[in-house]
């Protein structure tokens, strides 16, 4: 190893933050795009933010012969990202934003 690599490796701190801080899913549902996207749809279509995660959620059932055991993460992941997008668009709701 390069010895200038393992120097700075040694600074980096791991421990740094909560695990709230943490995503555990590809999605940036509250991103502008998203925003945009939703806003500019006709009012009778679905948009989901977290398409990615549903995506792979139901590419986890197909490999795993539908057993939703096995895709327990997947689908912790999809709900974690639709709470986050939910709790952006009341927060900007609230704010006046609006969606």
């Amino acid at each position: 190893m390069d010895p200038a690599i393992a120097k700075e490796k040694g600074k980096i701190d791991f421990t740094k933050g909560s695990v709230n801080e943490y995503k555990f899913y590809p999605d940036n549902p509250t991103s502008e795009y998203n925003k945009s996207k939703f806003a500019s749809k006709e009012p009778s279509k679905y948009y989901d933010p977290c398409a990615q995660s549903a995506q792979m959620s139901v590419r986890c059932l197909e490999d795993n012969n539908f057993d939703r055991d096995m895709c327990h993460e997947y689908f912790k992941a999809y709900r974690e990202c639709k709470k986050e997008w939910l709790r952006q668009r009341r927060q900007d709701n609230f704010n006046g934003k609006g969606w």
